[in-house]
């Protein structure tokens, strides 16, 4: 589907967890084929020129009557003016944007991995394998520092996955880092035959230590970056990535999807002897 240009209006700005929410925005028909990974510049014109740049922000669900959802956790001054956002503000957005993760299918297990606000795609992927029949070959991993930072779980537990929570404290499901809950799952399971490919959004170290983690159990996996952008057409070349096919690729543009087959710098797989622990 074309990117476009939209006005939306703001519906809601509803709290799902401590400074997390999601605003529900009217006027987003051309989102309405928006697949799971896929993204939008958004902007306010409330912003003035401070902030100057509009933010890229994963479309969380798409609805009939043209309305979407974008899951926000307030980490600096434009998601902290969003959050404050009333409900009939105005904000133009750019989309849908960049490359999905892979369609869910009857021949692969998909394993998610989710970290904060990155379980919005997944979300969205999760959603839409339950659509297609196929809940039952996805597991979704969600982290998160302690059990408040865990949202939308009603949400994921009507898309009928298999649901693994973890949480650095130990306030709920799996002590430690959500990678850690994958890895005591690959443990359990043995030497299966059939291995589950890893799905992966959330904080840069997380989605580091998905990548190693596959590269050590061999399995393939698809992560999805979150590269800085200023333009989100690949105008401006800030979101440059590493990888294998060439020099690198552009997180708005050819990602923010990438196979972790082509992916370099930090997602490589080492050399010689494993490096790193499971988060």
């Amino acid at each position: 589907m074309e990117r476009q240009r939209i006005t939306a209006t703001l519906v809601e700005n509803r709290v799902v967890g401590p400074h997390t929410f999601v605003l529900v925005l009217s006027g987003c028909e051309a989102l309405a084929e928006c697949l799971p990974g896929q993204f939008a510049m958004l902007s306010s014109p409330d912003w003035g020129t401070d902030p100057l740049l509009p933010r890229a922000f994963s479309i969380l669900a798409t609805h009939a009557g043209g309305r979407a959802d974008v899951l926000v956790k307030t980490s600096g001054k434009a998601s902290a003016l969003l959050e404050r956002t009333l409900a009939g503000a105005t904000f133009h957005l750019l989309g849908p944007l960049g490359q999905a993760f892979p369609e869910p299918s009857a021949e692969r297990t998909d394993w998610l991995v989710a970290g904060g606000v990155g379980l919005a795609p997944l979300l969205m992927h999760s959603e839409r394998a339950h659509r297609l029949g196929l809940a039952a070959n996805v597991t979704m991993f969600y982290g998160g520092r302690s059990a408040a930072d865990l949202v939308l779980l009603n949400d994921i537990a009507a898309t009928g996955c298999e649901l693994v929570l973890a949480t650095e404290d130990g306030s709920r499901g799996h002590k430690g880092y959500v990678t850690g809950a994958v890895s005591e799952a690959l443990d359990a399971r043995g030497d299966a035959d059939h291995k589950p490919t890893l799905l992966a959004c959330g904080p840069e170290p997380m989605l580091e230590a998905t990548a190693q983690l596959a590269h050590r159990r061999g399995l393939a996996g698809y992560l999805s970056l979150e590269g800085e952008m200023a333009c989100g057409v690949g105008a401006c070349l800030v979101c440059a990535v590493p990888c294998h096919s060439k020099p690198y690729r552009y997180t708005c543009v050819e990602g923010p999807v990438f196979s972790l087959d082509d992916l370099a710098g930090p997602y490589a797989a080492p050399i010689g002897a494993a490096t790193g622990d499971d988060r």
